[in-house]
């Protein structure tokens, strides 16, 4: 043996040593990431234009787990915390007609409530929802072109006020629809843009079973606008890594610094 060799032989147990630290290092805050992200908070990115005017392609939000207690991530088992959804809230949840895509809207009837529209207005048990016009407002669909609408706050029986759009062109579409009976345990999802959500109104599935909530989105904490065609469903780490390469290759064509931070409670600015 070398004299040249002898260090790199004494030092190699320490070398292997602090490799090992490295990786249980590496493995306690991943199992932590994962187990917050499970229980606590958890992000979810907004794919479509289905929640403006409150919510834009592009912003990201939390999701608070604990809102309506504690549940298994994969079966949906309640743990603890049992609460249940109020009209207004905007929560996530696991598609009715395909579980294994999340969803985001806002929770409009509850178990026991009959849900109508007429006209462009939403009934529940018998009583239009209380609304009152905003005036107008603007926005780009995915194809870049500006829609018109009408922009109203909508007050739910519960004393919940948001925001909602009207298309001023499509003002008919889909006029007249139900009654639907929200069944126990379940609730009536619909979108804040009204005339443009895929929603409880037209899935197979119309309900959404409360094991099936993951959780109250509460507030904005990133918003750009990143230049994409329409993409395939990916998962949480696919669509982070594809987040990061459209970044590093200068896709993104605007931070809105003004909504990093924003409560989603209330009506939309």
């Amino acid at each position: 043996m070398t004299e040249s060799e002898k260090p790199e032989t004494r030092e190699s147990p320490r070398r292997r040593e602090r490799w090992g630290e490295t990786l249980r290092a590496i493995f306690w805050a991943a199992l932590l990431a994962l187990a917050i992200r499970s229980f606590v908070v958890e992000p979810f990115k907004i794919p479509s234009g289905s929640m403006i005017p409150t919510l834009l392609v592009g912003d990201y939000v939390l999701v608070n787990k604990f809102s309506y207690g504690v549940r298994l991530p994969v079966t949906g088992t309640l743990l603890f915390g049992a609460s249940a959804p109020r009209r207004g809230d905007i929560v996530v949840f696991k598609y009715p007609d395909d579980g294994r895509q999340d969803f985001i809207k806002r929770v409009v009837g509850l178990p026991g409530d009959r849900v109508e529209i007429r006209g462009d207005r939403l009934w529940v048990n018998g009583q239009p929802v209380d609304r009152v016009e905003r005036g107008s407002f603007a926005y780009d669909d995915s194809h870049r072109r500006t829609v018109q609408a009408r922009r109203y706050a909508e007050i739910s029986a519960d004393g919940a006020q948001y925001s909602i759009i009207r298309t001023r062109e499509r003002r008919g579409y889909r006029a007249s629809s139900g009654p639907w009976f929200v069944p126990e345990d379940h609730f009536f999802m619909m979108g804040d843009n009204r005339d443009n959500s895929s929603d409880s109104r037209v899935w197979q599935n119309s309900f959404v079973a409360a094991e099936k909530i993951k959780g109250r989105a509460f507030r904005i904490h990133w918003s750009w606008v990143v230049a994409s065609g329409p993409q395939p469903e990916r998962g949480f780490v696919l669509d982070l890594l594809y987040t990061l390469y459209r970044l590093v290759t200068f896709q993104v064509e605007e931070v809105r610094w003004n909504r990093i931070g924003r409560s989603l409670a209330g009506p939309a600015d």
